[in-house]
This record gives C-alpha cells, structure tokens and sequence, in this order.
C-alpha cells in the first residue's frame, strides 16, 4: 500500500514541477537538430526541464531550456563540411566512399565528445535526470550515459522507420510494403539485406567505442552493448501513416511526421514579408537545398544553370545562399539570404513552388503546406525522398549534375502550370493535417508516460530479445526441411523394402 501511495506522490511532484530530462542531439546536421529541438520545445512548453547538449550552435533558443554547446575540433568540423561538398559533386561508389569516410568521421567526433570536460559537468552535475532524450545518428555508445544515470532512454530519429532503429523496439521489417511487383519486392528484398549487413558491419565498430569507454571511465559494472540496444523504450520517429507507405508498427515506435512545422507560422522579417506580400500576381519560387549543402560550394556550372533560369521566370525568387560577398548574380526577382525559416516561407500563400535537395524535412513540410515540388537530390535519403515524391504526383525530380537550362525551366513551368501537382499535394495536405491529436502533444504524451511507467518496458516487442533465426523463423523452417527431408527419406526406404519383398514374393 505504500509502495503505490509513493509512485502516485512521484507522478503527481513530475506532473506539478516538471521532469529533468537530458537531451543529447550531437549530429552535425543542422536539419536533424530542428527535428529534435521541435521536442524540446514541446516539453519546455509542457512545464518539463531540459538540459540539452549540441555540436551546433542554436538558432531561436528558448530561454526555458538549458542548452550546453560543445562545438567539435575546428579541423573536424571542416572535414565533416569538406565531405558534404564531396558527396554534392561526386555520384555512385565515389560518392558512397565518402558518405562512409564523413561518418566515420562524425562518429569519431561523438565519441571524442563524451570525454570534454563539459559533457561530463553535465553527467555528474547536480540535476538528477530522469530521462535521456537521444538524437540518433550512428551514435549508439553515447546511450551508456543512460546506463550511468540509471535512466530510460527515448530515441528521437528524423526519419522513416527502417533497419537502422528498428531492431531497437522490435519493429518488423516487412518487404513489400514499398509496392507488391516483383521487381519492387526485390529492389526492397536486396535493399534490406544491404542495409542490414552495414549495420552488423557498422555495430562492430560502435560495440568497440562503447567498450573503450566503459574501461577508460571505470564502468565495468555497466550493461554489454547488446543489452544497451535491448534497453529503449520508444522510439519517436519523423514519419506518419499517410505518407506514402503503411507499415506494421509496434506501439513502442511512435509516429510524429511533421513535428517541426509550426501549429502557427511566426512573423518573416520586414525585408522578406515585404518581398513575398508583392509577389501576389506572380507568385514566388523558394529554392534551398537544405542546412547540409552550401550552394556557394557547388560546381560553378551548376549554379549557372540555376541562376540564369531562375532570373529569367516570371516568379519572384526566395533563394538561400550562404555566402553574401559573392552572389551569383543581382537579378531583381530574386531575394538571397544566408539563413531562411523554411517552414515560415513554405505557410505564405504566395509560394507557389519549392525546388529542394529533397530531404525529409523538407519534403514533409512542402506537403503541409500543399506546395508542389521540383527536387534536385544530392545524397543519401533525399534521393529515395525525391522519388516517393514523384511518384505521388507531387512534384518532379532532376538529376542537377547533368541537368540542362531546358531540363530545369521545363520542369519549372510543368509544375507551375499543371494544376495537377498543387491539386495533388493540396488533397495530401488535408489528409496529413487530420489527426486527433497533434505531433508535439503525441510526442509529450509518450514521453511522459515512459517517465510515469518507468521506461515503459511493457512495450516491449519479445522480437527485441530475439536474434535473427528466431526473428525470421529461421531455425523452424531449417527444422520443417529436415522433417520434409526425413519424411522423404523414409518413403523412399518404405518403398525399396516393398519392392524389394514383392520381387522376393515374385521369385518364390
């Protein structure tokens, strides 16, 4: 009796002040932080305290939160944006080469972090946390911080559920679900099998960052790294049943797609509300290729051949440009700025078109707002992103290493002139928009009742305490053919004795 009257005062002091929650988001995608920081915000708003740690600076901090910046090495940092440029500019193996060198890279940074003197002030500090809020990005050693601090953790992932986080919660991987044709079946089939086989390859690597750091901080007594991936207990993703596929999700894996779009747009400043307000009669083009990409870095040609179609449409342009002592040209229709709120562009009613690198966030937030599309994808995710796009009658896609003047204004004007992309995305706006109850107030809930059931381990999927054999059924089937094969064997024998004896039978 006690013992219950003492888990209700615990609920009732958390509901009262608040829960002490630790956020560890040491991506260094800028694009990834708006995701994770858009669940901070809603659990600053709900009355909860968070202390949150970036390698990037913060852009609108909300003074309510306690945020610890640790930027990485400069050399790192310059590597790491060094990469980015290579992937822009490279395709195929050479491009997948340096995706791999710049995680390596990164995980090696998130590693390294762990030790600064600041990261561990916050360890041991004097706040005793009660939850760790984990932005993952191939950074599964930092979760021994929860194993420190004898905390749940609840991993906040900017994308679509796949191989990379659930195998966390126990989520199925059910290929198929991207179209039942045989060629897509098997696109999907190898597709998963690739990506499973760099996780193993993957984990290998990150199991020997989390071990070094058991030993170098004396932590022997924590978990092994396979009972630490055994041990989340929700994941929060950036995805929503209605957009684009229907997957069989177990409850511990909580949908918030959207979550980073404002309920109500803020104000633009005055240079560019001014801007987009005269541009009713024509309408206007936004044009960003994401927080990762510097346009200005591009391969000149390229930015040629999106500035001289751009300069020439009849649309006013709202193009994010990173370096303003040396613009591409000063063409009056279009309006440059380093740093844009895209979000807040995408809600004005005079954008009539987004062309974008196509990364989920911005994919998702054209869709809100029921802007149509032209994706221009550089690397990773946002090819894929680009594709689903299209497929759903969105928007169209270019391949911007080869794509012409004519390729690029052709495209332009079929989207802007064929109502069927804007009547399309418009009809999926309503339908993304229709939920019970919104993201952010989704993710609050289901933070908060892991907090209440103390990590929520009735959750769990049994698949999570599984392996692999046990997963897919593997070890039956291996049974069900040695069974089938037996059976086989036996009626062969069965039928050599027969007729053997009918030979017998027949001699005599």
């Amino acid at each position: 009796m006690m013992y219950k009257v003492l888990f209700l005062l615990i609920e009732f002091v958390l509901c009262i002040e608040g829960a002490n929650i630790l956020g560890i988001f040491t991506t260094t995608s800028a694009s990834h932080n708006i995701i994770h920081m858009s669940i901070v915000d809603a659990l600053v708003n709900k009355g909860h305290n968070l202390t949150v740690v970036t390698v990037l600076p913060l852009k609108d901090k909300n003074p309510k939160y306690h945020h610890v910046y640790i930027p990485p090495p400069k050399d790192v940092k310059k590597s790491i944006d060094e990469s980015m440029i290579q992937m822009a500019n490279t395709k195929g193996f050479d491009n997948f080469k340096v995706f791999i060198s710049s995680i390596k890279e990164m995980t090696n940074m998130q590693y390294n972090l762990m030790f600064t003197e600041e990261f561990q002030n916050v360890i041991h500090g004097p706040t005793k946390f009660d939850l760790l809020l984990f932005g993952y990005a191939v950074n599964d050693f930092q979760m021994a911080i929860a194993q420190q601090l004898k905390i749940p953790v609840v991993i906040s992932w900017v994308n679509v559920p796949n191989s990379m986080v659930n195998f966390f919660v126990g989520n199925p991987v059910i290929v198929g679900t991207e179209g039942t044709g045989f060629g897509q079946r098997m696109k999907s089939f190898i597709a998963h099998g690739v990506m499973k086989l760099v996780n193993i390859i993957g984990h290998y690597k990150l199991a020997q960052y989390y071990e070094e750091y058991k030993e170098i901080m004396n932590l022997q007594d924590l978990q092994s790294y396979q009972e630490l991936q055994k041990n989340i207990s929700i994941v929060i993703g950036n995805s929503h049943f209605s957009d684009g596929v229907i997957r069989a999700n177990v409850p511990a894996y909580v949908e918030v797609g959207g979550i980073q779009i404002k309920p109500k747009p803020a104000a633009l400043d005055n240079d560019l509300k001014e801007f987009l307000d005269n541009s009713s009669t024509q309408g206007a083009i936004f044009f960003s290729l994401g927080s990762n990409v510097k346009v200005s870095s591009l391969d000149p040609k390229f930015v040629k051949v999106i500035y001289n179609v751009l300069s020439k449409v009849k649309q006013n342009v709202v193009w994010k440009w990173e370096d303003p002592s040396n613009f591409p040209g000063n063409s009056k229709n279009i309006f440059y700025r380093n740093w844009l709120p895209q979000d807040d562009i995408l809600a004005h009613k005079n954008v009539k078109l987004f062309v974008t690198h196509g990364g989920k966030g911005s994919i998702v937030e054209s869709q809100y707002h029921g802007v149509p599309m032209v994706a221009l994808p550089v690397f990773g995710d946002q090819i894929g992103n680009a594709n689903q796009m299209v497929d759903e009658g969105y928007g169209l896609n270019l391949d911007y290493q080869t794509m012409s003047e004519d390729d690029f204004r052709n495209s332009i004007e079929e989207v802007l002139n064929n109502s069927t992309y804007t009547d399309n995305v418009q009809q999926f706006s309503k339908v993304y928009r229709d939920r019970p109850i919104s993201s952010r107030d989704t993710a609050v809930y289901w933070i908060e009742y892991v907090i209440r059931h103390r990590g929520a381990s009735h959750l769990q999927s049994p698949l999570v305490h599984t392996n692999m054999f046990v997963q897919y059924s593997l070890d039956v089937v291996g049974f069900l053919f040695i069974m089938l094969y037996l059976f086989v064997k036996m009626i062969k024998i069965s039928l050599r004795f027969v007729k053997s004896r009918f030979l017998k039978i027949k001699q005599d």
